[in-house]
């Protein structure tokens, strides 16, 4: 005959773990629960909402604590602590940066603070989203060779804080491109590369084929936008470096560009532009380059003489296997470009590039 105590022990303890397993753990002393809503005021599932401890002026990020907004927008996190804490949301793989990583606060923003204690254990809040970060992004490229620069380092930092900032580390680019998510408030950028001059945004030099000069002091980046940035990198010592590549003698020569006129200022909406240029012998097809320039607002005229340079450029358009002498593309603003063209052999070799000839659309 079985022992009863023991039958009626087993049936507790059975009772117990069903009772646990049904429930899950057991409820945590502390919460912070509510709702998550994106600038706009509207509901948001799918992203992280997380408390992060304060002592005195040190916020703990290591051992943040996050839930998950729900299809409804609700979120509840579980504390085992009492304390003070920041109310964080972010959505990282979505472009929603959290502001605890100081390049993306809003100084203007404050942070949402709760305390919870043995006389307010469960704290409901209303949570904002901070907006979707733009992107800033471009090319690096030799100035000298016009060839993409493997290997650099991409700084950015808010422009009220050099403390405030963020880094990506590029090695090994066939295509020396780079794309960082920007910040909310206006930043500046420093391009670095063993053997280069650095190229600096913001009170700094602006490297361009003509040479170096002051740039832009800083930049702004709207949600969902995107800054670029063609990086024209100049070598510390140039005349170690010859700008011809190997084999010069063998490629074909640069088109010359016949339309539009170097300089010319187009007064037409939509701002359709063709390109011209004379064939090259032996050619069998051509490659075109764009570029956007910044416009020179008033600010930039004090700092800059209007020399026709394209200051800041930026990657637009490249367009390749042209069998014709002619391509026609809509710009992108009222502001001003630049273009060159290049012939393509048929090994597929790219001949020499034609300079870079500037336009300048007024709407």
């Amino acid at each position: 005959m079985k022992n009863p105590i023991r039958a009626i022990l087993f049936a507790l303890i059975f009772s117990l773990a069903s009772a646990i397993t049904s429930t899950g753990q057991s409820p945590s002393p502390y919460t912070i629960a509510g709702d998550l809503r994106d600038d706009g005021g509207r509901l948001f599932s799918g992203a992280n909402v997380c408390a992060l401890q304060t002592t005195a002026k040190i916020v703990n990020v290591r051992d943040r604590v996050c839930a998950e907004s729900d299809a409804q927008g609700k979120f509840v996190i579980n504390l085992a602590t009492s304390g003070r804490y920041q109310v964080v949301a972010e959505n990282m793989s979505e472009g929603y940066m959290p502001s605890y990583l100081p390049f993306y606060k809003d100084p203007n923003i404050p942070i949402l603070e709760v305390t919870v204690s043995e006389e307010n254990p469960h704290v409901s809040v209303s949570v904002k989203l901070g907006p979707k970060s733009g992107l800033i992004s471009g090319k690096v490229i030799d100035e000298a060779t016009d060839a993409p620069v493997h290997d650099f380092v991409v700084w950015t930092w808010q422009a009220r804080d050099v403390n405030a900032r963020t880094h990506q580390v590029v090695k090994g680019s066939a295509l020396g491109r780079f794309r960082i998510l920007a910040p909310p408030v206006p930043f500046r950028m420093r391009v670095v590369s063993e053997g280069y001059e650095d190229w600096v945004m913001g009170g700094g030099v602006l490297t361009s084929l003509a040479g170096s000069r002051k740039g832009p002091g800083l930049l702004l980046v709207r949600t969902g936008g995107d800054a670029q940035f063609a990086v024209y990198l100049k070598r510390k010592n140039p005349s170690s470096i010859d700008p011809t590549k190997p084999g010069d003698e063998n490629r074909l020569a640069p088109p010359i560009q016949i339309a539009p006129e170097d300089n010319q200022v187009f007064d037409v909406f939509p701002r359709n532009t063709k390109l011209e240029w004379s064939p090259v012998a032996g050619a069998v097809g051509y490659a075109v380059e764009i570029e956007a320039c910044w416009n020179r607002l008033p600010v930039v005229r004090e700092r800059l003489p209007d020399d026709g340079e394209c200051i800041n450029p930026s990657p637009y358009e490249e367009k390749f296997g042209l069998h014709e002498t002619t391509y026609e593309f809509l710009f992108k603003g009222a502001q001003p470009g630049r273009w060159r063209v290049w012939a393509i052999a048929k090994d597929r070799k790219q001949g020499m590039k034609s300079p870079w000839r500037r336009f300048s659309h007024l709407k």
